[in-house]
C-alpha cells in the first residue's frame, strides 16, 4: 500500500471543494475527495435586540460551535470595552470549563447598560446583541431606524489575535 498525504494549513473557506488524487498508471486511477471548510462562530441565544426597563436582569448566554477544538477564552465586550472583569459594575461572567458555552449577567440595569455587548473567542467569528434600556421611553419609539445585522458592531474590536479560524483539515489518500 503507497500513501500520498495532502495536508493543507491555514484552511480557508476558498479551499472548500472537490480534490482528485490521481495515480500515473495505465489506465489512470483517481480518488475523487470532497472538503467541506465550516467557520467557528459564536452565538448568542435570542433575538439581535433586546429591550428592558431599568432595575431588570440582563442575561446574555453565549456559545461556540463549529469549532474543532475549545477556545482558549470568551470575552465579553459592552461597546468595545472588555467587561469580563467588571464585578464592581454588577457584571458577573460565568463560562464553562470548556469555555464553549459563557453567561453575562447584570442584576440590576439601568441605562448606562444600554449598548452593543459582543461575545469574542480567540477561536470564532465573534457575535452581538444590541440592548436597549428603556427609562419610560416606548420600545416602538426606538425602532425608528434600521439597526441591521448587530453582529456587524464587533468588527470595530481590536484584537491582538485573529477572531476568525477554520479547522485544519487533513486527510491522507489511501491508494492499493
Amino acid at each position: 500500500m503507497t500513501e500520498w498525504p495532502l495536508q493543507i494549513k491555514y484552511v480557508q473557506l476558498r479551499d472548500a471543494g472537490l480534490y482528485e488524487c490521481q495515480v500515473s498508471t495505465h489506465p489512470p486511477t483517481s480518488i475523487f475527495v470532497k472538503l467541506d471548510v465550516v467557520e467557528a462562530k459564536a452565538e448568542i441565544f435570542g433575538p439581535s435586540e433586546k429591550y428592558l426597563k431599568p432595575g431588570s436582569m440582563l442575561r446574555l448566554t453565549c456559545r461556540v460551535v463549529q469549532s474543532n477544538e475549545p477556545p482558549l477564552y470568551i470575552f465579553w465586550y459592552h461597546n468595545n470595552r472588555m467587561i469580563n472583569y467588571d464585578a464592581h459594575r454588577g457584571v458577573n461572567v460565568s463560562t464553562e470549563a470548556d469555555n464553549r458555552y459563557s453567561e453575562l449577567v447584570i442584576s440590576h440595569t439601568n441605562t448606562l447598560n444600554s449598548g452593543n455587548y459582543s461575545c469574542v473567542s480567540n477561536n470564532a467569528v465573534a457575535a452581538s446583541t444590541l440592548v436597549h434600556i428603556l427609562n419610560g421611553e416606548n420600545p416602538a419609539a426606538m425602532q425608528h431606524g434600521d439597526h441591521g445585522n448587530a453582529v456587524l458592531v464587533a468588527s470595530h474590536i481590536h484584537l491582538p489575535l485573529a477572531v476568525v479560524t477554520y479547522q485544519v483539515i487533513n486527510f491522507v489518500l489511501n491508494m492499493h
